[in-house]
């Protein structure tokens, strides 16, 4: 189907936008070079593999990060998904600072890759308890939290097309005081309305749901999705956005399925097109397993294999869009410690067996 004549004019104007912006960027750093122009607006996931580095990426040295997106754009990737943290960005009301996203967002764009922007978390401030600790608290104001985004979205709007609104937000780590459908909905809801405000033809997606039981405490993805769906909230994504964590089994072990969201995907995917969704693709923003020493780690032979799995579901599924992987590089170096060992490269930047799988699946540039 054919887009209207004023959104195909509106397209273009962002798009001579963003290479004018990119070829500024990549005169202005030395020693980069400059790729062919990348299509963000991905449909499908065959060959769009993506990075999702997590927080880290924001505080890197400037060394590092080259040294990060290069590896990134040697696997063929097509993306890297940035935090665009409102705690970092405003963590006290009317005082905001950008610079650490602007450099993340112009290194990223300078290379050719597509940023799928992660917009998330509230400050103290705003959140629902504030100074409160351990764990994210939902905002107290959705109008709030997308007026946030609708700045973001005018911000970086020459450089992002894709966007992803909250983290996990079926789990009480990161959708405090308790996960909630309906309220996660009405949050979904306000920042979709923002960002098309600004960008009619962005990509929005929900936030990745991750594995989970119902439990009393978090919401399993399936019945978070049916949620949303009962609460009219599919109204408000142009994607679904899971994250189909397994480890330490394999995705396809059969006595993970009560809670192994990679075998419910199909489950959610019907709810979805009973729902009239069925033109809506998901996407796969988190993906992997991790290694080192910690009771819940992996082999890396099996984090190669997990995301072997992951990537061939992406790869094959018509309605899987794009899959990131979590995470590229290892974000401390305690083995014992599983949030630091999800990365396919080691802290030094030597590549576990899991790069070379990643680099199989990536688009060729």
């Amino acid at each position: 189907m054919s887009w209207p004549a004023e959104r195909m004019a509106r397209r273009a104007v962002r798009a001579l936008g963003a290479v004018v912006v990119l070829a500024v960027t990549i005169s202005l750093l030395p020693g980069t070079e400059a790729h062919a122009a990348t299509d963000c607006r991905a449909t499908s996931g065959k060959g769009k593999i993506g990075a999702s580095q997590g927080s880290d990426i924001l505080t890197m040295s400037d060394a590092d990060l080259a040294s990060l997106l290069d590896r990134v754009t040697g696997a063929g990737m097509w993306s890297v998904r940035v935090d665009v943290d409102w705690t970092r960005v405003e963590p006290t009301e009317g005082q905001r600072d950008w610079s650490s996203i602007d450099r993340v967002m112009n290194a990223v764009t300078a290379r050719g890759l597509c940023p799928l922007a992660l917009v998330t978390y509230a400050p103290d401030w705003a959140a629902e308890h504030p100074a409160a600790s351990g764990g994210y608290f939902a905002p107290k104001d959705p109008e709030r939290f997308a007026g946030f985004a609708a700045e973001a979205a005018r911000r970086y709007g020459s450089q992002v097309s894709e966007w992803e609104v909250w983290n996990e937000p079926n789990t009480v780590n990161y959708f405090q005081p308790k996960p909630d459908p309906r309220r996660y909905g009405l949050l979904l809801a306000a920042t979709y309305r923002a960002i098309k405000a600004v960008d009619p033809d962005s990509t929005v997606l929900s936030g990745g749901l991750a594995p989970a039981e119902d439990n009393g405490r978090d919401i399993a993805p399936l019945t978070f999705l049916r949620g949303l769906y009962a609460a009219g909230a599919n109204r408000y994504f142009d994607a679904f956005a899971i994250h189909p964590y397994t480890y330490p089994a394999l995705p396809d072990d059969p006595a993970t399925r009560k809670w192994s969201t990679a075998q419910r995907m199909w489950d959610m995917r019907r709810v979805m097109v009973d729902g009239g969704d069925a033109a809506k693709s998901m996407w796969i923003t988190e993906c992997g397993a991790p290694t080192g020493t910690g009771p819940r780690a992996v082999s890396d032979a099996t984090q190669a294999k997990t995301l072997e799995m992951i990537l061939a579901m992406a790869a094959n599924t018509p309605w899987l869009g794009p899959a990131f992987v979590y995470s590229m590089r290892d974000s401390g170096s305690d083995a014992g410690e599983i949030e630091q060992n999800f990365g396919v490269l080691r802290r030094d930047f030597t590549p576990k067996p899991a790069y070379d799988v990643v680099r199989q699946y990536g688009e060729a540039r």
